[in-house]
C-alpha cells in the first residue's frame, strides 16, 4: 500500500527531473470536465460562478485527497477558452458540456476588415480577461495564493479554428492560402501583445518555459504545418523560451508522428501528443525530448483496467530508459468517470517500476 502523502511529496522533487531524483515523475491533471462528471455539478455553474467553483474544488479535494492523496487546489478554471475569447466570440456554456466559443469569421472575405476591427484590441479590458483578473484577486484574498499567467497559449492552428470554425479553417487553408497567412501572420503578434499583457498584469516572472496547445495542428499535413505554422510558432518560442536552454513544450492529443521532425526543428524539446503511439516512437525522432506520457486517456486510463494500466506504465518507463525522458501522464486530460481504481493503479505501477535513475 503507497503512502500517497510521501509518494506526492517526493513526486514534487521528481517533477524537476534534476540530476539526483530517486524514480520517475508523474503527472495526472484532474480538469474542470473530471471534477463536474464525479461531483455530479451543473458545468454552466462550475465555469461561471467564483464562488461555486472554488466551493466545488474544495468539496471534490476532500474525496481526491481520501482516494489517492491528491489534492485539487484553488484555481481559475475557464475550461480551454480564455485565449480565444478575446476575439469576441459569443460563450456558450451548458449544464452538461465544457464551454466552447462560437466562431467569429464566417467567410474568408471577412478576415480583412476581422484583423482591421481587432488590430488595437485593448486584452485587458476583452472577453473573458477581466473576470480572470477579478477572480485572481479574489483568489489571492480567499486563499493567499498568487496566480500568474503568460507561461502558455493556444496554437495557431486550434486558435483559427476557435476563429473560424475547424472545418472552414481547413477548408480555407487550401482554397484561400493568402487570406490564412494573413491571419497567422495577425496570430503571431496579437499573441505575443497579449501575453506580454497577461504577463505584465499578473506579475508573471518567467521560467524560460513556454507551452503551446494545439490538437488541431495533428490534422494538418507536414507541408501545410510548415508553409504556414512552423515558422510563426517557431518565432513565439524564440521570444519567450529563448535558447538552446529554453524549455518549448507542446501538446496535441491528435496524430502527430507526422509533424514530429517539424516540432524538433523549432526546438521543441517536452512534449505532451499523440495517444496512439509509443514513446519509442517519439524517441526515434527526438531523441532528447521529454515525453509527458504515455498513457492513452480513454482505452487505457478510462476504460482499461489496472493491469493494463501497470503495463502501460511499465512499457513507457522501459522504453524511455534511464536519460530521464518520461514523466507518467496521460496523453491529453483526464477524461470524465475515470476512477479512482485507474488512477491508483498509474501511481502504483511507477512506485513499482519508476525506480530506475
Amino acid at each position: 500500500m503507497i503512502d500517497y502523502k510521501e509518494f506526492w511529496k517526493m513526486n514534487q522533487v521528481c517533477m524537476t527531473l534534476g540530476e539526483d531524483i530517486p524514480r520517475v515523475p508523474v503527472s495526472l491533471y484532474l480538469n474542470g470536465d473530471w471534477i463536474c462528471a464525479y461531483m455530479q455539478l451543473d458545468c454552466a455553474r462550475y465555469y461561471t460562478e467564483y464562488d461555486y467553483q472554488q466551493q466545488m474544488r474544495e468539496k471534490c479535494s476532500k474525496s481526491t485527497e481520501k482516494e489517492f492523496g491528491y489534492k485539487i487546489m484553488p484555481e481559475i478554471d475557464f475550461g480551454v477558452i480564455l485565449d480565444a475569447s478575446v476575439y469576441g466570440g459569443a460563450l456558450r456554456c451548458g449544464r452538461d458540456a465544457t464551454p466552447v466559443l462560437e466562431p467569429v469569421i464566417h467567410d474568408p472575405e471577412e478576415i480583412g476588415p476581422f484583423i482591421s476591427r481587432m488590430e488595437n484590441t485593448d486584452f485587458l479590458s476583452s472577453g473573458l480577461v477581466p473576470r480572470f483578473l477579478d477572480w485572481r484577486e479574489r483568489i489571492q484574498r480567499d486563499y493567499g495564493i498568487t496566480i500568474t499567467y503568460g507561461d502558455s497559449i493556444k496554437g495557431c492552428a486550434t486558435m483559427l479554428g476557435q476563429l473560424c470554425g475547424i472545418t472552414n479553417f481547413l477548408t480555407w487553408i487550401m482554397t484561400d492560402p493568402d487570406e490564412i497567412r494573413e491571419l497567422v501572420e495577425f496570430w503571431k503578434r496579437m499573441s505575443v501583445r497579449y501575453l506580454e499583457s497577461m504577463r505584465s498584469a499578473t506579475g508573471f516572472k518567467g521560467q524560460n518555459k513556454f507551452s503551446f496547445a494545439s490538437d488541431v495542428a495533428g490534422m494538418l499535413p507536414p507541408y501545410l504545418y510548415d508553409e504556414f505554422i512552423r515558422e510563426a510558432e517557431g518565432e513565439i518560442y524564440e521570444r519567450f523560451a529563448p535558447g538552446s536552454r529554453g524549455r518549448r513544450y507542446y501538446h496535441a492529443d491528435y496524430h502527430m508522428l507526422h509533424l514530429l521532425p517539424l516540432l524538433k526543428s523549432i526546438g521543441v524539446n517536452e512534449v505532451n501528443v499523440d495517444p496512439y503511439i509509443e514513446a519509442e516512437e517519439i524517441l526515434k525522432v527526438m531523441p532528447d525530448t521529454v515525453i509527458y506520457g504515455q498513457i492513452p486517456p480513454k482505452d487505457i486510463l478510462l476504460r482499461g483496467t489496472p493491469e493494463s494500466i501497470r503495463q502501460c506504465v511499465k512499457n513507457n518507463i522501459r522504453q524511455a530508459g534511464e536519460g530521464k525522458h518520461i514523466v507518467v501522464s496521460t496523453v491529453g486530460s483526464v477524461n470524465p468517470h475515470t476512477s479512482f481504481y485507474n488512477l491508483r493503479a498509474v501511481c502504483e505501477a511507477v512506485e513499482e517500476f519508476g525506480y530506475i535513475y
